[in-house]
């Protein structure tokens, strides 16, 4: 079975405000979606769709920065 992915948005870093990093993969419930960094692809954060609002996610490994904003 072939878990469905949902790149996040990649965004410039924030001035403020709380950032969570990953990985290790960030687990909201058990997935049914695995939500990627927007520039490399690493899977960040496991979650159902639609689950995971208003959270930065800061990429370990490329940097980036990643809203859970549609």
């Amino acid at each position: 079975m072939d878990i469905h992915k949902i790149p996040l948005n990649v965004v410039t870093v924030p001035v403020s405000g709380a950032v969570l990093e990953a990985p290790p993969v960030l687990i909201a419930s058990e997935h049914s979606v695995d939500y990627t960094c927007g520039r490399c692809g690493t899977v960040v954060l496991h979650a159902n769709e639609g689950q995971v609002h208003g959270f930065l996610i800061r990429c370990k490994n490329c940097g980036s920065y990643n809203s859970t904003e549609a």
